[in-house]
């Protein structure tokens, strides 16, 4: 038998960190369930989804946040996100 190459799936929802426009702001907070809180840093503006009081998701504009099939929030960069995720229509 010869060594093939798999691929694996797994389903998740996923929205990209945009900016602090408030509609924007509103979607990102009905995604997450959970209170966020924004702040200007040295590196840009800052998204912080605050899970909580010692387990917060920071992304940064461009980042996206991910839901996995379970409920799990996690972040991920814009290249490693496109790089692992194809989207589903």
């Amino acid at each position: 038998m010869s060594v093939k190459n798999y691929e694996k799936r797994i389903p998740v929802q996923a929205i990209q960190f945009q900016g602090i426009e408030s509609t924007h702001m509103q979607e990102v907070i009905d995604f997450v369930g959970m209170p966020v809180s924004v702040d200007f840093a040295a590196g840009g503006i800052r998204l912080r989804v605050i899970r909580g009081a010692y387990d917060v998701i920071v992304a940064y504009v461009g980042d996206y946040i991910i839901k996995e099939a379970n409920g799990n929030l996690k972040r991920a960069s814009k290249e490693d996100f496109e790089a692992e995720y194809t989207e589903v229509v």
